[in-house]
């Protein structure tokens, strides 16, 4: 189940959910990043923006009381929220999976897939009412951009690596098939895992509280990590090589960095096994 407005990927989709016996009940999904809006409607409620899984042996179940549970919660707001309260009454939990993104955010949601939880990408929401995914680029573009990495090495995509040049002194964390970020210190893993705050919270436009810990980007684009977006995907072989451009920034400083000769990264990787997630 998922909004007009839900983008899946569905090889992902199909991989977290066969982790689960269908003959178990099961309500799969994951809650809003926005404190507000789940103390609006529950932290225990999958948002069905972001996408809900219900198990075969759950829907029976369901089928059961649908009728009446529905006529009982006639005054909840969304479908969501009638679902959940229905698989309340079994007494099943919601099992979360952190590649179900409703993102009940405002503005940029880069600081989230650049720094994506370990866990598959599962769907994106809310694409139309946030900044594109790619500068420069109409939202169209850019998922096309993006679904061009996934369909290569889908169990891959927006996947976390992090490497340190030691001899420069430089950390570098990879969003496979999106982004790269270099910065000239050596910054810890716990730090770089950490989402940048490119966004705000979905109703009242505030910088929070969200449901993960988030950092300050600064605002000074000359002091801020040098970011490159994916250019170009290619396979080879039974892998791929990702080409990822410098960006300049809105305002296109001029800025004097250490790392100012890298104009473009290339990274190799053989095709991830979805068998990987299943661990």
């Amino acid at each position: 189940m998922g909004d007009d407005d839900t983008v899946f990927f569905p090889e992902n989709l199909v991989t977290v959910l066969g982790k689960y016996d269908h003959n178990q009940l099961y309500y799969i999904g994951g809650n809003s990043e926005s404190v507000e809006q789940d103390l609006m409607h529950c932290f225990d409620m999958a948002f069905g923006g972001g996408g809900i899984a219900i198990s075969y042996a759950l829907a029976v179940r369901l089928a059961q009381i649908m009728d009446s549970c529905l006529h009982r919660y006639y005054y909840f707001y969304g479908s969501d929220q009638r679902v959940w309260a229905c698989v309340n009454e079994l007494g099943v939990p919601l099992t979360r999976e952190r590649g179900f993104h409703q993102l009940d955010i405002k503005g940029n949601p880069y600081g989230i897939l650049a720094a994506h939880p370990l866990a598959p990408l599962v769907s994106l929401h809310h694409l139309d009412q946030l900044n594109s995914l790619f500068p420069d680029q109409s939202q169209m573009h850019s998922l096309r951009k993006l679904i061009s990495a996934y369909h290569l090495d889908p169990a891959r995509i927006v996947q976390q690596s992090v490497c340190y040049d030691h001899r420069r002194k430089w950390s570098i964390s990879i969003s496979w098939g999106y982004t790269i970020q270099i910065y000239t210190t050596l910054v810890i893993v716990a730090d770089l895992q950490m989402p940048f705050q490119t966004f705000k919270t979905w109703r009242s436009l505030s910088d929070g509280p969200f449901t993960f810990n988030t950092r300050w980007l600064n605002p000074d684009e000359c002091q801020q990590p040098s970011i490159f977006f994916l250019d170009q995907v290619r396979k080879v072989g039974t892998g791929s090589v990702t080409t990822y451009k410098r960006y300049f920034g809105k305002e296109g400083k001029n800025c004097k960095r250490a790392d100012g000769e890298v104009q473009r990264i290339k990274v190799s990787v053989l095709k991830l096994d979805s068998e990987y997630w299943k661990n």
